[in-house]
C-alpha cells in the first residue's frame, strides 16, 4: 500500500510540475559562458531559497555566507526560510535578513515574499526537482539571474545540474561561488552553539558523572530513517562490549522524546536520554564533548562533521543521495542499509556495523591507531 501511495504522489507531483512549467517558466537572458567573466564586483544582493526547513542543508552550505562577506561585506544576503529557521540564519550563519515563507505557502504568500525581497542580482535555489510553487516563486522574484540544479527550466540561467552531477552539496555550492567569481577561503561548516547550550551539556555531563561518552541519534526524518528499539540496543551493546567505560547518550527531538524514553525502558537499553535538550544548539553542544557519534539523521551527521568529531553514519542504499549527502569528513565511517522493497534503515549489515563501532572505540582509546 505504501508503494502505491508513493507512486500516486509521484504522479501528482509530476503532473503539477508540467502545469507549472507551462504556466510560469519563462526564459531569462543567458548568463555569461565559461570564457566570459561574471561581473562579481557588480553583485549587490543575493537571495538563497531555504524554505525546505532542512537543518542539514543549512549546515552544509553554512560556509557560503562567510565566503561572500569576505569577498565583499557590502553584498546583502537574504534568505527565504520558514519562521522556525529565521534566527539560525540571521543570528548564527551570517544572513543579513530572512524573508519568512512557510514550507507549503499559498500563492499570495509567495507574491508577498517576492515583493518584500525586492530587486536582487541572483537567486539561488538548489532544489533537485522544482515543484509548481517553486517555479512560481522564481517567476515572481525580481531577480537578474537564477542559479539552480533543475537545468530543464528556462527561468534558471546559471544551470548547475549537469555541471555538478554526482558532487557533494558542499561542492555544488563551491562551484556556484566559483562561477560568480568568489573563491571560498574556508569551507568548514559553521555549527552554532550558545553559552546556554554549552552550559546545558556541561551540567548534564556533571550530573551523570560522565567521563567518556558517545552520542546516538536514532531518529531521522520519516519512519524509514528511524531505528527500532532492537537496533538501538544492538548498537548500545556493541559499544559497551568494546569499551564498557564509554557511556551511551541518546538524543531526540520534541517529536521523538517520548519514543526515546519508551525504547530505553521497553528494551532495557543501557543509555542515558539527553532529555534536557530544548534546541538544535543543545544537540551540537553535547556532540562537541562526545568521543564519537552514531547517527541515522543527516543533520546530526553534518553537525558532527562540522564539529570535527568521529562518527558512524547510516544511509539507505541510494548512490545518488549518498554522493550528495555523505558525511564529507575523513573522521567518518558509513554503513549502508540493505536494499528492501520498502526502505528500512534497520536492514543494516550488523557485522559491518560492529566492525566499524570497534574501529571508533579503538580510535577513541588511542587517536594514533
Amino acid at each position: 500500500m505504501r508503494k502505491v501511495i508513493s507512486r500516486l504522489q509521484l504522479f501528482r507531483d509530476q503532473l503539477r510540475r508540467k502545469v507549472g512549467v507551462w504556466l510560469f517558466d519563462k526564459s531569462k537572458a543567458k548568463i555569461e559562458s565559461n570564457h566570459q567573466q561574471w561581473q562579481s564586483d557588480k553583485i549587490k544582493h543575493i537571495v538563497f531559497v531555504r524554505t525546505d526547513a532542512k537543518l542539514g542543508d543549512a549546515f552544509v552550505s553554512s560556509f557560503v555566507f562567510s565566503a561572500i562577506k569576505r569577498f565583499n561585506r557590502d553584498i546583502q544576503i537574504t534568505v527565504v526560510a520558514s519562521p522556525n529557521m529565521a534566527s539560525l540564519f540571521t543570528d548564527h550563519l551570517g544572513a543579513d535578513r530572512v524573508v519568512m515563507l512557510e514550507k507549503r505557502p499559498k500563492y499570495s504568500d509567495i507574491r508577498k515574499a517576492c515583493q518584500e525581497i525586492g530587486q536582487c542580482d541572483l537567486v539561488v535555489s538548489l532544489s533537485l526537482n522544482m515543484k509548481m510553487k517553486d517555479i512560481y516563486f522564481l517567476r515572481c522574484c525580481q531577480a537578474s539571474h537564477v542559479a539552480g540544479l533543475d537545468d530543464e527550466l528556462k527561468l534558471i540561467d546559471l544551470k548547475l545540474g549537469s555541471a555538478t552531477k554526482g558532487k557533494h552539496f558542499a561542492e555544488k555550492f563551491m562551484y556556484l561561488l566559483d562561477k560568480i567569481g568568489i573563491k571560498p577561503v574556508e569551507t568548514h561548516y559553521v555549527i552554532p552553539q550558545t553559552k546556554e547550550s554549552r552550559q546545558t551539556a556541561q551540567d548534564f555531563i556533571h550530573d551523570h558523572k560522565l567521563r567518556r561518552y558517545c552520542v546516538i541519534n536514532a531518529f531521522g526524518s520519516g519512519n524509514a530513517r528511524k531505528l527500532t528499539g532492537e537496533s538501538i540496543k544492538k548498537i548500545s551493546q556493541s559499544i559497551s562490549r568494546h569499551d564498557p567505560d564509554i557511556k551511551v547518550v541518546l538524543v531526540s527531538s520534541p517529536e521523538t522524546k517520548l519514543l526515546a524514553d519508551q525504547y530505553i525502558k521497553q528494551f532495557d537499553i543501557d543509555a542515558l536520554h539527553y532529555n534536557v535538550s530544548r534546541s538544535i544548539f543543545d544537540i551540537s553542544s553535547v556532540i562537541n564533548f562526545a568521543e564519537f557519534v552514531v547517527s541515522v539523521d543527516t543533520a546530526t551527521v553534518h553537525m558532527t562533521t562540522g564539529l570535527s568529531r568521529p562518527q558512524l553514519a547510516f544511509y539507505h542504499d541510494d548512490k545518488e543521495n549518498f554522493s550528495q549527502w555523505h558525511p564529507n569528513s575523513d573522521l567518518a565511517l558509513t554503513s549502508i542499509a540493505k536494499s528492501t522493497s520498502v526502505p528500512d534503515i534497520n536492514s543494516l549489515d550488523w557485522e559491518d556495523v560492529n566492525s566499524k563501532i570497534a574501529h571508533l572505540v579503538t580510535k577513541a582509546k588511542d587517536p594514533t591507531q
